[in-house]
């Protein structure tokens, strides 16, 4: 079943599938899997398996790809500077045995990026410390955030780290698709802070305390896919908005005080059934940060014995409109439509200023016949607010079992490209040659009050002096199963200078400004120190 629309494309814009040098198998087994899990029917949560974390880990310039796999050791691939990738897993790495998300964040405000790893039969997650001389210690358990759990394996999914107290630190937010099968006693959708000055590096676990467990109340469930902490009311403070599987999706107001309250129903989000991957970005260029996520479109007659077990209605685009409230655009943006959907970012492909979509999709079950197993990645261009499908028009056929998918500039060339990881197989590289030469500007915040990565900054950038400003947040990088530092990245079209750049530090409430920067470079910006 192909669900693609017709659509055209630019003369000569297209992306090209490329041979990046990522060569490796996430898993070999087949469907249904042998697993090593005391419980046969959790084994299907390796299915949903295929983490990638991208960062520039050894601080060269350039980025490099962390990518867990399922039956071996997972691997770093180093970057040669041109997009290419060579694997120079460094000691300390590749020792997690079952492995699914990752993220890169600097935990301890050193400069260096460190990893935490969750798990998918392990009785436990992993975090790497960056030491600094090319190596990693693995000090989860010490740290606080192995969440060990001896009788009862791991089905851990996505990890994001944010600053959500504002004091100077990144912590942490992880989610487990827990199957019904299981009768834990506790969740590993949990919220972790950093202890900063009391503790630097270490993490105290803030979950109930804070108000954001999942595991009971009207949206019951633990079934965790995808979190992101950052500001979506733009009263500083970061909010959570967590996506989980049948109908559990939250989301979590700030409360300012280390606290969150359930906004869910009072914001009309949550409503698709089987929420799995989401992506935050101001599409409509209003200012404040939308809400897509990914979910499971099926039109066929369902034939089987027992009815469709899954939710059948779609996607879901929550436009942001302020005061805390939403409305669902899904239709009249023309984005229901993903088939089984998976990873989801928002990007600017074609740099002409506006945020595009694209979202990954697939999966072994249910039997082949409902289409799932072949569908083809969507690439959906932003037509003023609108939405058209051209991944086909652009040569995207990417009809695997896609899990994680994420946008960045790996060649270096100015443009951002798109990686899908695939379950039961490797990872894809799409170089992106649809920019037709359009200028760019990428800002990199550097905390010095606010944390090293300067996750939470807010940027601003006008390109001329009387256009409405684009909008995007540092480190909003999280993804389902797929990290990147989410370094602000913009489009300015046929603009070489941008007329006006502006980043808030919502940690020390403070606000730099530029003017007539040149196009096609990183801007970096160190926080000042009061």
């Amino acid at each position: 079943m192909d669900r693609a629309a017709d659509a055209t494309a630019p003369p000569g814009a297209h992306f090209t599938r490329i041979d990046a040098g990522l060569d490796y198998d996430h898993w070999t087994d087949s469907y249904p899997p042998s697993c090593y899990l005391p419980n046969a029917e959790t084994c299907i949560a390796r299915l949903l398996t295929a983490g990638v974390a991208v960062r520039d880990v050894d601080l060269d310039g350039d980025l490099d790809v962390y990518v867990t796999r399922m039956d071996e050791y997972d691997l770093l691939f180093v970057n040669d500077g041109t997009g290419h990738f060579i694997e120079a897993t460094p000691d300390g790495l590749g020792e997690v045995y079952l492995s699914n998300g990752a993220a890169w964040g600097d935990i301890d405000n050193d400069g260096y990026p460190d990893l935490f790893v969750t798990t998918v039969g392990e009785d436990r997650a992993f975090l790497f410390r960056n030491d600094r001389r090319g190596g990693f210690l693995e000090v989860a358990r010490v740290r606080g955030v192995a969440m060990e759990s001896p009788r009862w394996p791991h089905t851990g999914m996505s990890a994001c780290f944010g600053d959500y107290d504002l004091d100077g630190f990144l912590d942490l937010h992880t989610t487990e698709w827990r199957p019904y099968v299981f009768d834990l006693p506790t969740s590993h959708n949990r919220l972790f802070r950093n202890r900063g000055r009391l503790g630097l590096g270490f993490f105290a676990d803030e979950t109930e305390r804070a108000g954001v467990a999942i595991t009971d109340g009207v949206r019951g469930g633990a079934f965790g896919f995808t979190s992101h902490l950052v500001d979506l009311d733009a009263d500083r403070w970061p909010d959570l908005p967590l996506v989980a599987d049948y109908g559990a999706t939250r989301l979590f107001w700030s409360n300012g005080d280390g606290t969150f309250a359930d906004g869910t129903e009072h914001s009309a989000v949550g409503t698709e059934e089987n929420g799995m991957g989401s992506a935050l970005g101001d599409y409509d260029g209003d200012g404040d940060l939308d809400w897509f996520v990914s979910s499971v479109f099926y039109e066929g007659e369902c034939e089987f014995e027992r009815g469709c077990p899954w939710g059948h209605t779609g996607n879901r685009l929550y436009r942001n409109d302020g005061e805390r409230g939403f409305t669902d655009v899904t239709d009249e943006a023309g984005v229901r439509d993903g088939g089984w959907g998976w990873g989801a970012t928002f990007f600017d492909y074609d740099l002409d200023g506006d945020l595009d979509l694209a979202m990954t999709n697939g999966v072994q079950w249910p039997p082949e016949d409902t289409g799932f197993a072949t569908d083809n990645l969507r690439l959906w261009r932003n037509d003023g607010g609108v939405f058209t499908e051209v991944a086909a028009a652009l040569g995207i056929e990417d009809r695997h079992a896609g899990k994680a998918l994420v946008a960045a500039d790996l060649d270096g060339d100015g443009d951002e490209d798109l990686l899908v990881t695939n379950n039961l197989e490797g990872a894809s590289v799409w170089r992106n040659d649809a920019s037709e030469g359009r200028a760019w500007l990428t800002v990199q915040p550097v905390g010095t009050v606010s944390n090293h990565d300067g996750f939470g900054a807010v940027v601003r950038v006008w390109v001329t002096e009387s256009a409405s400003p684009m909008l995007r947040h540092a480190g909003n990088g999280c993804g389902f199963l797929g990290h990147t530092p989410g370094t602000p990245h913009f489009g300015l079209g046929d603009h070489e200078t941008a007329a006006r750049v502006e980043v808030y530090w919502p940690a020390s409430d403070q606000t730099q400004v530029f003017t007539d920067v040149p196009a096609r470079r990183v801007l970096r910006v160190v926080e000042p120190t009061p």
